[in-house]
């Protein structure tokens, strides 16, 4: 499934500068931080543009590129404990998938994390995580180290991948946020409460800086 969304993001770059596709991840957090989560993908845009165009079906995404990815992650967020209400929706064929559960606490939102990656159905080997001290909230995620450009896939190629995938990480609060400190060199915009943070940027930039993020709840 990752080598045919990466067949048809080379092929589909230009038009989707202008019609992208956005990747989410938000993370509700209630006040004893058991919580919510949703990982989204969605290019709703991209095909509603496409669906006008003539012979666009190469360079369209369907649900079958997307079925395997998802039963697998389902299947396996099932078996975690603390993590339930697993559901999912599978309709790329219109531009939306995503998988959303409801998690008990921090150590089984941090399982779940693990099968929380960008196009891979495969558990990721350094997940982002959660550490709780009282009402303290630490958020880590380690830099992904750079892959060399390689003759398939070029640096320019690279650079289009950038632009093309809009990456929005979002963290709510259910208590009041009574300091928080995260990194400047991050595009982050705080809700008026103080209870919303949402970075914005693409996915390959944001993976490659090392992030920690600190959380003091009322």
């Amino acid at each position: 499934m990752k080598k045919r969304i990466l067949n048809f993001a080379l092929a589909a770059a230009i038009l989707l500068f202008t019609f992208g596709c956005s990747i989410k991840q938000e993370i509700y957090f209630n006040k004893d931080f058991s919580g919510k989560y949703k990982y989204t993908y969605d290019f709703s845009e991209y095909v509603s543009y496409m669906g006008e165009e003539e012979d666009s079906d190469s360079l369209m995404m369907k649900n079958e590129d997307f079925e395997e990815y998802l039963n697998t992650v389902v299947t396996e967020l099932k078996k975690i404990e603390g993590i339930n209400n697993v559901k999912y929706l599978n309709d790329a064929d219109h531009g939306l998938v995503y998988f959303q559960y409801d998690f008990d606490n921090v150590n089984a939102l941090n399982k779940g994390l693990v099968f929380s990656s960008y196009m891979d159905q495969e558990p990721m080997e350094n997940p982002p995580y959660f550490e709780v001290k009282g009402k303290k909230l630490t958020f880590i995620r380690h830099a992904t180290p750079v892959e060399e450009a390689t003759e398939e896939t070029t640096t320019e190629d690279t650079d289009y991948m950038n632009d093309m995938f809009a990456w929005e990480f979002t963290l709510e609060f259910e208590a009041n946020v009574k300091k928080y400190d995260v990194q400047k060199d991050t595009a982050i915009t705080v809700s008026g409460d103080k209870r919303k943070f949402v970075e914005t940027g693409n996915v390959f930039d944001v993976a490659e800086k090392e992030t920690k993020w600190v959380f003091k709840t009322k």
